[in-house]
């Protein structure tokens, strides 16, 4: 029997409205009016629901429990009965969209623009966001997470959903965030403590949080393999090692995935849960002599080590076979690149959400995935299509055709030419089927979250987990795990002595370029200092550089500070320190992601990216001098009787070229402080990288290395003076030179000659030193074996 709430319920929802817990007579449900403002309904035994008393939904009762009436039709559909299974639902809603253009807005997924302060609008583009989700749009990712405080993030979900609910089938609103933004240690870093509860718990921390500010699913973590160490993307990853990604991303998704009692029953998909969309599908990390695909130069991935299988273990073996009760990762994101082999052994030479092999691959393993393409893969970065002669109507057509389901970054696609394209491919019935078809695909992690029933948020809630002490002490050991001592002569770090005097320490100023990783991360160049002074002056006391007065002028003329406008403390007063450390964040290349690294966008001349500060050119035997992947280049060739064009393979090859290094002087500042420091004052580096690093320029000369993977700085400090035990472990390997960087082989981990210091210790996977020397343990036994290949 369905209906619609009776009087007495009706009377209930008044009460409520007062503030009161009610019941009515031979309801199994409560209700009451939140504090924010909506209406929470508690089934017994079954689904919280929550909705907004504006939006025009009503309760529907029946056999005793509440339903939303989310179309507004006064009957109980199927896919707004809790008691089924998501995946009916879903196919429900799915088959009652019948709007090309409403199904196609459900398949975009653009960046939200600025919240308001207050949380209470937000912006798309251009646009009120609003105008977009009048228009069907039900995703965005939202980059606030991490910037703005959780009350604005909680706030600004509630003003959505009220608004979105008030809407055709009442669809709730899909926020995601990219991971990193929450201050737990980058995934490198996590990968590092080789200790999987540990990373376990730290995922189930972050869902609880995303779900208190609105975030149903996160667009990570990133699983690509780096088995090319000059990759910039390195730290983002779980390492180059397969079996330790795929345990970590068994781990992380688990997490994220399945709600966790207090006794850490699994008890599945529930209100903690939140969706992940593993990325970059099929793996980025293989990319030619370690470009990276955000930019054209970088567009290739290669396998000349025929290890296209083993790059996808941490998909295969980690995100789509947990081993926790959700099973599989909920979504995939596509890579931007192009696999590339002469005879397209691995599909057309077209970037991944284009790419009918890589889609299908997928499908083969997750067929029910969500699969967005990574931002910008519509417009700019549809490698290997013809963007000249094939409109964006036509390419979006063209992804629906391979089978993916979203787009990701785009606020429009010429829906009408989409549709006639589909409708010329497939026809009419067949393409409105495969539209509904992605419906499906979106709206499911959505239904398995909890959305559809409540997709309201407890601002007070998120408040509380955003101030949490033990969510704050969390991030920090999160961080201090994951640093490696790798190098610790004489045992000059150790464990903190109760009557220790506070020491003088050397701390050399650093030089930034101002070029970020992204455009938002850029900035003026300019000299600092690579740790809080009065914080660190708490500790030690600290001595520093002077910077000059600059010497350089920008492009608008006004003076600019150069690598040159820097004055090192007086060698006498160094004489007078304890110790010196130095910060470095490892040898840095000209270019960045967007603009590329190893390419030269002025004279499309292609450099090496070097894991050394100083200089290399690019000229050893083992250096290709013809690359193996690259574009078809037409010639036009006169001979005595006609113009002749020929094809040919571009040559993206370096031999003989010079790396381009921007930050030299952080070599130079190590090699001052080891040259002036006492010889009893020990000299410790702290490389906070992004990859791996090349020491060979300075081992030999200092007395400590530790690495960590952009972890906070003051976190090295607390391994320094004692406080924390290292108990990290490499997750990659550290080349001795950049000769064996050149003659490894993009898509073959853990396959180079590794450095080896002083004290006889080779840097290698798994390596790492603690108060003992070197940690031998089951960890060490479990991962530190034969390098995991196949599939099988």
């Amino acid at each position: 029997m369905k209906k619609i709430v009776s009087l007495l319920a009706a009377l209930t929802l008044l009460l409520s409205c007062l503030g009161a817990v009610s019941f009515a007579e031979g309801a199994k449900y409560s209700v009451e009016t939140t504090k924010d403002g909506w209406i929470k309904v508690v089934n017994e035994g079954g689904a919280t629901l929550g909705y907004s008393p504006d939006s025009g939904v009503t309760l529907l009762e029946v056999d005793g429990y509440a339903f939303k009436d989310l179309n507004k039709n006064g009957e109980l559909d199927v896919y707004e009965d809790w008691r089924l299974d998501a995946t009916e639902r879903a196919r429900d809603l799915a088959g009652q969209m019948d709007d090309y253009s409403k199904l196609m807005y459900l398949m975009l997924h653009p960046s939200l623009g600025g919240i308001e302060a207050d949380g209470s609008a937000a912006t798309i583009g251009q646009v009120p966001a609003t105008a977009l989700y009048d228009k069907g749009l039900r995703s965005a990712l939202n980059g606030s997470v991490g910037r703005f405080p959780a009350k604005a993030l909680a706030t600004y979900n509630n003003v959505t959903q009220a608004y979105v609910e008030a809407l055709d089938w009442g669809i709730p609103f899909g926020f995601s965030s990219n991971p990193n933004t929450l201050g737990y240690a980058r995934s490198l870093a996590m990968a590092s403590t080789f200790d999987i509860d540990f990373v376990f718990n730290i995922y189930k921390e972050q869902a609880k949080y995303y779900r208190a500010i609105g975030v149903s699913t996160l667009l990570g973590p990133q699983l690509d393999l780096t088995s090319e160490p000059r990759w910039n993307r390195t730290r983002d990853t779980f390492g180059e090692d397969p079996a330790l990604s795929a345990a970590m991303a068994n781990a992380a998704i688990s997490a994220l995935q399945s709600t966790w009692d207090e006794n850490g029953n699994d008890l599945g998909w529930g209100e903690d849960s939140v969706a992940t969309t593993v990325k970059h599908w099929p793996g980025d990390g293989s990319g030619e002599s370690g470009r990276e695909s955000h930019a054209a130069s970088g567009k290739y991935t290669v396998y000349p080590g025929d290890g296209f299988e083993t790059i996808l273990i941490p998909f295969v073996k980690g995100a789509f076979n947990l081993t926790s009760s959700t099973g599989i990762a909920s979504g995939i994101m596509t890579s931007y690149s192009i696999a590339y082999s002469d005879d397209e052994k691995y599909g057309a030479l077209v970037a991944s959400p284009y790419s009918e092999f890589k889609i299908q691959l997928a499908r083969s393993y997750n067929p029910d995935a969500m699969m967005v393409s990574d931002w910008g893969s519509l417009t700019s970065k549809g490698y290997g299509i013809d963007t000249e002669s094939v409109s964006v109507g036509q390419r979006f057509a063209m992804m629906i055709l391979t089978d993916m389901d979203q787009v990701g970054g785009e606020t429009e696609a010429d829906f009408d030419m989409a549709w006639a394209y589909l409708v010329e491919k497939l026809g009419e019935e067949n393409a409105l089927a495969r539209l509904q078809k992605s419906a499906y695909r979106i709206t499911l992690p959505m239904f398995r979250v909890g959305l559809f029933d409540n997709p309201y948020t407890d601002t007070a809630k998120a408040i509380k987990i955003e101030n949490s002490a033990e969510a704050a002490a969390l991030k920090a050991k999160s961080q201090t795990a994951g640093i490696i001592m790798a190098k610790n002569a004489n045992d000059v770090i150790h464990e903190a002595e109760e009557t220790a005097e506070k020491k003088t320490v050397y701390i050399p100023m650093m030089w930034n370029d101002g070029v970020g990783a992204t455009p938002m991360d850029n900035s003026e160049p300019h000299w600092y200092l690579p740790v809080d002074l009065a914080e660190t002056n708490k500790t030690y006391n600290v001595i520093t550089d002077t910077i000059a007065e600059p010497s350089g002028t920008d492009k608008d003329g006004k003076p600019a500070y150069t690598e040159a406008d820097i004055i090192r403390a007086a060698a006498e007063e160094i004489a007078t320190a304890d110790m010196a450390i130095i910060f470095t964040g490892g040898p840095k290349n000209a270019g960045s992601e967007g603009k590329g690294y190893g390419h030269d966008n002025n004279t499309d001349e292609y450099f090496p990216i070097s894991l050394q500060y100083g200089e290399y050119v690019a000229d050893s035997d083992v250096v290709r001098e013809a690359s193996i992947s690259g574009d078809t280049i037409i010639e036009t060739v006169n001979d005595l009787y006609a113009e002749i064009n020929i094809a040919k393979k571009e040559n993206r090859g370096y031999y003989d070229e010079e790396a381009r290094i921007t930050n030299r002087s952080d070599l130079d500042a190590i090699l001052y402080a080891a040259e002036n420091a006492p010889d009893d004052a020990p000299v410790i580096v702290a490389i906070n990288a992004i990859r791996p690093t090349i020491v060979s320029e300075f081992e030999e000369k200092v007395d400590a290395i530790l690495f960590g993977w952009s972890v906070d700085n003051a976190r090295f400090i607390d391994i320094i003076t004692g406080q924390v035990e290292p108990t990290a472990l490499l997750p990659l390997q550290i080349p001795a030179d950049m000769e064996t960087v050149e003659a490894q082989l993009e898509d073959v981990p853990r396959d180079m000659t590794v450095h080896t210091d002083a004290e006889g210790n080779a840097y290698d996977f798994g390596f790492g030193l603690n108060w003992s020397g070197v940690i031998k343990d089951t960890r060490t036994e479990t991962y530190k074996v034969d390098v995991l290949t196949g599939l099988e």
